[in-house]
């Protein structure tokens, strides 16, 4: 029979192994990767937010991995609800609805123009037409529910010239979102022409985001990409195999005590 020594020193043996293992995988793999959430292919499209849309390749916001829904809510400053395009600034884009047509889609900060696709708000008159700036002021407010509990969502803000105007209102009181701000300030700063901004929250299942303002004739309009982050595969089998090895190097060993 094996001693109460014995057992109790296997049992520290295998929290050694556990608690070095669990060191061992923080060092060799990083604890996250970063998804953008955009539609699976590469295209610059417009979003339907319950607005109808301008082109026939329109989207509904179930085509984007991880979201359910996104509603166009109305707009503080431009008291309008505004339409929401994929776009990859910087390239000419051409959506021609009849009367509700935007010329083209060009940022207005070339420059300055950061790459890759974004969310690109554009505020629309009250009956849904071309907006101020001909469609390109990036201005409007959104309603994001997501399929399920995203462990951290980081919002990725273009071009915030203006100050307590864009972020997730509302911004003096409690925040319409269910998730917790673990990273930068709601509202967004004022910053520099061409600025990126970044927010992150924690465990979010849905959020509403305000972006830029209307003056009256013009404004400051905002962009924004949505990124989730997500564990690495490698993390969880890391600790996995490294515990197991142990658990079968502790049993070798006991074989031969026994014998």
């Amino acid at each position: 029979m094996k001693s109460l020594s014995t057992l109790f020193r296997h049992s520290a043996t295998v929290a050694s192994l556990l608690a070095a293992s669990t060191v061992t995988v923080g060092l060799i793999a990083p604890s996250a990767s970063a998804i953008e959430l955009l539609p699976p292919q590469d295209i610059e499209t417009e979003i339907n937010v319950g607005l109808g849309c301008l082109t026939d390749n329109c989207i509904d916001p179930s085509d984007i991995p991880w979201i359910k829904d996104i509603v166009s809510l109305e707009d503080e400053t431009s008291g309008t609800k505004s339409r929401l395009f994929i776009d990859i600034l910087g390239t000419e884009t051409i959506y021609d609805g009849g009367t509700l047509g935007i010329a083209d889609l060009l940022a207005k900060d070339l420059g300055t123009t950061p790459s890759g696709a974004w969310f690109r708000p554009s505020e629309t008159n009250a009956n849904g037409s071309v907006g101020e700036e001909e469609g390109q002021l990036e201005v409007g407010t959104y309603k994001f529910t997501f399929t399920k509990i995203i462990p951290e969502l980081t919002i990725k803000y273009f071009d915030t010239e203006s100050s307590a105007t864009t972020g997730v209102p509302d911004f003096f009181a409690e925040a319409l979102t269910d998730g917790m701000l673990i990273s930068g300030d709601n509202p967004v700063p004022l910053g520099e022409d061409g600025n990126l901004y970044y927010q992150t929250w924690k465990d979010v299942s849905e959020i509403t985001l305000k972006l830029g303002k209307d003056t009256g004739g013009t404004g400051d309009g905002v962009d924004f990409q949505l990124i989730k982050d997500v564990p690495e595969p490698g993390t969880v089998l890391g600790l996995g195999a490294l515990a197991m090895a142990g658990t079968l190097g502790l049993r070798k060993r006991n074989k031969k005590s026994d014998v």
